[in-house]
C-alpha cells in the first residue's frame, strides 16, 4: 500500500520534488522546521525593502533546470522574471562590459587583445565539450589553465566565478567551470542569460511551487522538526516529528525524500547502525562550505544605472556589487534603491565581529571610490557573515557524481535531493537539476507499492 511521501525540507529542491510528484497524482506531505518556504532562498521585509537571504540569481534563465520544472508543470507563466543583463567589469581603467558569449570575448576592454585570442582558445574548447568529457576534468582545479595567464585575464576570471559559483576560482573544479560554460553556449542550445523574480524575493520560486503542490492535493506544514526517519527490516516505515506545539508524533509513510544536506541528514536522523559508518564517513567529506560576507545597502538615490558590477584586481575585496532595484523596483519602497555587495572569506572571519567590520569598512570605502555619492545617498547597511554556500557544488573531486546519491543501497524508499546530492550547477539550480534527476526514480518506487 502507498502512503503519502513525506519530503523533508521546503527549499527549492524539495519544493521541485514535491511539484513533480504531485503532477504524476503522487500524495505528498511537505515538512519543514522554519516558518515559512524558501529554506536558503528564504527573503524577508526589512525597513519596506525585500532582502534575500544572500544575492540569487537563475542563471541560464530559460535553460536552467528551475525552468525546465515549471515548464514541464505547465506553470512557467506564473513566475514573472526580470532579466539581468546588464552586467560590468570595474578596473582601474574605467567600467567594461561583460561579455555575454564567446564573440563578445573579441571586445572585451578589460584585457589586451593578444590576451582575448588566448583566452578564446581556452575557452573554446570547452564550450564544445560533451558533459562526459568535462567529468574527467572534475579532479582538476580551474587554476591549472589559468595560472600562467596575465593578471587582467585571471581578474577576468575571478568575476566570471564569482558569478557563477559565488566562490574563487582557486576553489573551482575545472569540469564544473566547463559544464557552467557549456550550458552558456548557444551553439549547443545553451544561453547566458540570467533572471531574477521581478516581484522581489528569490523565494518567489518556492511560493510558486508550494502553490502548485496545495492545488493538487498535497499538503505543506511549517514549523513541523523531523527529529528520525523510522528503518524496519531496511524500509522506511515512518518519521518522528516535533510539531509546533511541540508535540511529538509519528507519521507513518514508506518514502521519504530528504531535501536539505546529505552529511548533514546522515548525521542527525537515524539510529545507530542503520546507516553504514563508512558511508556516513566517506559523505561528510564533502561537508565543506564557503564562508562569504554580504552587505544589504540602502540609499536615497540611484548611484548606477546597470545591474551588476564586479570590480577586478586583487587590490578589491569587494568581488560584486548587485544593483537589486535596478533588477526589479519592486523590492524597495519609491525613492529608494537597494544593492547588495559579497566577498567569499575564509569561516574563521565569519566568526570574528571585528574581522567582518572590517570587511565591511573596506568594501564602503571601495564602493565609494567607485560612486563619490555612494557615502551621502547611504541610509543604512545591513551585513550578513555566514557559512551556507556550498562548495561541494564545485570543489575539485567534490562535484556532479562524485557528491552524495540520490538512494542509499540497501535502504528502499529512501531518497535524497538537492545541492549536496549528485547534480550539477550551483545551488538553487543545482538543486533543482538533482530534483529531475532523482524523479523517475522515486516514481519507479511508488508505482511498485501500487501494483
Amino acid at each position: 500500500m502507498s502512503l503519502p511521501t513525506i519530503i523533508i525540507g521546503a527549499g527549492v529542491g524539495g519544493l521541485t520534488t514535491g511539484a513533480l510528484l504531485a503532477h504524476d497524482s503522487h500524495d505528498v506531505i511537505v515538512l519543514e522546521k522554519s516558518t515559512k518556504l524558501g529554506g536558503r532562498t528564504a527573503s524577508m521585509k526589512f525597513k519596506n525593502h525585500i532582502l534575500d537571504n544572500g544575492f540569487h540569481i537563475m542563471p541560464f534563465y530559460k535553460k536552467s533546470a528551475i525552468f525546465t520544472i515549471l515548464k514541464n508543470l505547465g506553470i512557467e507563466s506564473r513566475l514573472k522574471l526580470a532579466k539581468v543583463d546588464d552586467i560590468a567589469f570595474y578596473a582601474t581603467t574605467g567600467f567594461h562590459i561583460y561579455p555575454k558569449g564567446m564573440v563578445d570575448l573579441l571586445r572585451l576592454s578589460l584585457i589586451p587583445f593578444k590576451s582575448r585570442i588566448r583566452l578564446l582558445k581556452l575557452l573554446l574548447p570547452l564550450a564544445f565539450s560533451s558533459i562526459e568529457k568535462t567529468e574527467l576534468w572534475d579532479d582538476i582545479p580551474l587554476t591549472k589553465i589559468t595560472h600562467d595567464l596575465d593578471a587582467d585575464t585571471n581578474a577576468f576570471f575571478e568575476a566570471v566565478c564569482m558569478l557563477a559559483f559565488a566562490d574563487t576560482a582557486d576553489h573551482i573544479s575545472l569540469g564544473e567551470f566547463a559544464r557552467t560554460i557549456i550550458r552558456a553556449n548557444p551553439f549547443k542550445g545553451g544561453t547566458s542569460e540570467f533572471a531574477y523574480p521581478d516581484g522581489g524575493g528569490y523565494d518567489s520560486i518556492c511560493h510558486v511551487l508550494g502553490d502548485f503542490i496545495l492545488e493538487h492535493n498535497g499538503i505543506l506544514k511549517t514549523k513541523q522538526s523531523v527529529k528520525k526517519i523510522i528503518i524496519k527490516d531496511s524500509k522506511v516505515t515512518g518519521v518522528v516529528v516535533i510539531d509546533s506545539l511541540n508535540a511529538k508524533k509519528i507519521i507513518p509513510t514508506n518514502s521519504v525524500v530528504v531535501s536539505y544536506p546529505a552529511y548533514t541528514a546522515l548525521n542527525q536522523l537515524f539510529e545507530k547502525n542503520i546507516i553504514n559508518l563508512k558511508f556516513i564517513e566517506k559523505i561528510n567529506k564533502l561537508n565543506k562550505t564557503t564562508s562569504v560576507v554580504e552587505v544589504h545597502f540602502a540609499l536615497n538615490s540611484q548611484i548606477d544605472t546597470r545591474q551588476v558590477v564586479f570590480p577586478v584586481g586583487k587590490d578589491y575585496v569587494t568581488k560584486g556589487i548587485f544593483f537589486i532595484s535596478n533588477i526589479t523596483p519592486s523590492v524597495s519602497p519609491a525613492g529608494e534603491h537597494l544593492i547588495i555587495a559579497g566577498t567569499p572569506v575564509s569561516s574563521d572571519d565569519t566568526e570574528d565581529s571585528r574581522k567582518v567590520q572590517n570587511i565591511v569598512t573596506k568594501m564602503k570605502e571601495e564602493i565609494s571610490s567607485i560612486y563619490p555619492k555612494f557615502n551621502s545617498a547611504l541610509l543604512w547597511e545591513r551585513p550578513m557573515a555566514w557559512k551556507l554556500v556550498e562548495s561541494v557544488v564545485k570543489e575539485p573531486g567534490k562535484v556532479w557524481k562524485s557528491k552524495m546519491p540520490h538512494q542509499i543501497p540497501g535502504i528502499e524508499g529512501l531518497f535524497f535531493v538537492g545541492d549536496s546530492t549528485i547534480s550539477y550547477g550551483i545551488g538553487t539550480d543545482s538543486a533543482a537539476h538533482s530534483s529531475i534527476l532523482c524523479h523517475p526514480k522515486i516514481k519507479s518506487f511508488l508505482n511498485s507499492l501500487i501494483k
